[in-house]
Order: C-alpha cells, then sequence, then structure tokens
C-alpha cells in the first residue's frame, strides 16, 4: 500500500522522502485538505506511465484518423480496449 502523508509533513521530509522513492522504490500519496493531491514515483514508474500515455494517445489518433464516421461510443470502447492491450503489453515487459 502507497504510504500516505500531509503536505506539510511532506515538506518537512522531502528530501528523505525522494531518497525512499528513489532507493527503496516507495510511493508516497501527499494529501491536501484530506484529499489526495500529489504522488512521488520512483522514475520508472514516472517513465512507464508516460510511455503508456503516449501509446494510448496514438491509438486513440490511430482510431480517429481511421474512422470517419465511427459511434462516439464504439470509439471510447475501442480506447479502453487499447489502452488495457497497452498496459497487458508493459506489465509483461516488468
Amino acid at each position: 500500500m502507497d504510504r500516505q502523508m500531509s503536505i506539510s509533513e511532506a515538506r518537512k521530509l522531502l528530501a528523505q522522502l525522494v531518497d525512499n522513492v528513489e532507493f527503496r522504490g516507495e510511493q508516497i500519496v501527499i494529501i491536501r485538505h484530506s484529499q489526495p493531491a500529489a504522488a512521488l514515483v520512483p522514475m520508472e514508474v514516472y517513465r512507464r506511465w508516460q510511455a503508456e500515455r503516449e501509446e494510448l494517445f496514438a491509438a486513440v489518433h490511430a482510431l480517429q484518423s481511421a474512422a470517419t464516421a465511427v459511434d462516439a461510443e464504439q470509439a471510447a470502447r475501442d480506447a479502453l480496449d487499447a489502452q488495457q492491450a497497452v498496459r497487458q503489453e508493459n506489465a509483461g515487459k516488468s
């Protein structure tokens, strides 16, 4: 489970938190006004999310380009299918 802490506590411990994320792989959720506001994650996690996002947008763009008169709901389902496929592929790489 991700570690959670208030933004004021995180501010005081930022250098230590960055070390824990970088060297121990911890994931930390920063809470502001009782709600999750941000997350500290290792760079490899961030880079994987970036790659997934880029692949998803590329798939959506390809769908949009290929389908001029596709139902919006079908396009959304196709995009979700593409997203899940990318995540499964990337999970196999980890």
